[in-house]
């Protein structure tokens, strides 16, 4: 009788686990506590069985892709108001395109409101202020879900206080663009000709430095705030074409896809669209000099897709002083970008961490600035930009995007730094 009653037992607490699992991941959702995530999991549940999604003139449309039916598998789900997190927010992922029309239809009955969607990543961001209506639907449309996790605070880094607890301490000025350092001397009239850069950032504004170049403008903020300057600097130090304030590739064409707003505040929903869109608008530069400091698969998702429509990636390590790159810059496959100062030394506040690929002038840079005037500012921001611009002028020269980042690493000037510092060196223009 033991021998035939087992079976039955085994199973029954067997299902007591998962059950008992399941609530409880429900639960951390709910309260906030801890930020956990098994992200090759997620990676593999959003990577598996995509199509290659047909093209998009916006980040808040739906259209038509090819069907795909995906196994039954329980969602992946990571706490929503953990550390980095926008409050009471939450980016949501699908396994269909029929799965996530079907949650917008019934998300207002559930108590969420739908903050934007992009059919590409097959991902809502939605708001609400009690997340049971969304554990609910979990309960019931768990198989529709691929990932339900938080949206994450991306922004333009600040500069930290002039410490210098693990970095080389580098603060001497440049008081230019940098560009003598790098090679970029000569006749740039021409550089970029043909390529489009992409500065996904806090907007682009008028500005004499900007005079002439070709800017189109796309604002997925659109809350009617004024632009915070950054982006504009972004920009002149990539295509500037004023004597004062020069640019590496002046004849490039800029796509301003602005993401942040006046305070230079982002989320990984709205930059991971931002890239999608670019890509689609025909960016081969994608210069992202902002970050977060946590991992997202919808990011993820998104630079992927970059990258395999050969869109060269470029973005800043980050400010922090920390041993670990921002993301995206951390993504394998980004071209990442710290900072040096005038004498080639790490900057005081440039993170370092395994996969930074070079370093670029970063400290004391000249840039355009909103309005008409000029800001000398520092930042793996500014030495993003720059190589953003190296990255045009090789692109127009007829470079492959495949070799860009053999080739800088190849050229760089080795520093005597470890490469979680400095990665390959210090930026140098191929000859």
């Amino acid at each position: 009788m033991r021998s035939n009653r087992l079976p039955i037992v085994l199973f029954t607490t067997a299902m007591l686990v998962m059950t008992g699992s399941v609530a409880w991941l429900m639960w951390e959702s709910k309260t906030g506590a801890g930020y956990k995530s098994d992200l090759s999991k997620v990676k593999h549940m959003l990577h598996a069985g995509r199509p290659k999604p047909a093209s998009q003139t916006s980040a808040n449309s739906i259209k038509t892709a090819p069907k795909v039916t995906m196994p039954a598998v329980e969602p992946t789900v990571i706490t929503l108001n953990g550390p980095g997190a926008v409050p009471n927010e939450a980016l949501l992922t699908f396994r269909t395109d029929e799965a996530l029309a079907a949650f917008r239809t019934r998300a207002a009955a559930l108590g969420l409101e739908v903050l934007g969607y992009d059919h590409k990543l097959r991902m809502v961001r939605v708001g609400f202020k009690d997340p049971a209506g969304l554990k609910n639907d979990l309960n019931t449309h768990a198989t529709e879900y691929a990932y339900v996790g938080p949206n994450l605070i991306t922004r333009i880094p600040p500069l930290p206080p002039q410490t210098d607890a693990a970095n080389a301490g580098g603060s001497t000025p440049f008081r230019s663009q940098g560009l003598n350092a790098i090679g970029a001397v000569g006749d740039r009239t021409g550089w970029g000709q043909g390529v489009t850069v992409a500065v996904v950032d806090s907007g682009v504004t008028n500005h004499p430095a900007l005079a002439g170049v070709k800017i189109t403008h796309y604002d997925l903020v659109n809350d009617g705030s004024a632009f915070n300057g950054h982006g504009t600097a972004m920009a002149s130090l990539i295509a500037g074409n004023d004597a004062n304030v020069g640019g590496v590739s002046p004849a490039s064409k800029l796509l301003d896809i602005r993401v942040a707003d006046t305070n230079g505040d982002s989320n990984t929903a709205l930059v991971s669209s931002g890239i999608i869109q670019a890509t689609d608008l025909g960016a081969r530069v994608i210069n992202i000099s902002l970050g977060a400091t946590g991992d997202s698969p919808v990011l993820d998702e998104a630079v992927q897709y970059a990258l395999k429509h050969n869109v060269v990636v470029v973005a800043a390590a980050g400010n922090e002083q920390l041993d670990a790159l921002s993301m995206p810059a951390g993504i394998p496959g980004v071209l990442s970008v710290g900072a040096v100062d005038a004498n080639g030394i790490q900057a005081y506040f440039s993170n370092s961490g395994q996969g930074l690929t070079l370093v670029a002038p970063g400290v004391g840079i000249v840039s355009a600035y909103t309005g008409d005037g000029l800001v000398i500012g520092s930042g793996t921001s500014q030495a993003t930009a720059i190589t953003s611009g190296v990255v045009a002028y090789l692109l127009g020269r007829g470079y492959y995007s495949s070799n860009i980042i053999p080739l800088l690493t190849r050229t760089a000037e080795p520093l005597s730094a470890p490469a979680t510092a400095v990665g390959a060196g210090f930026i140098q223009l191929p000859k």
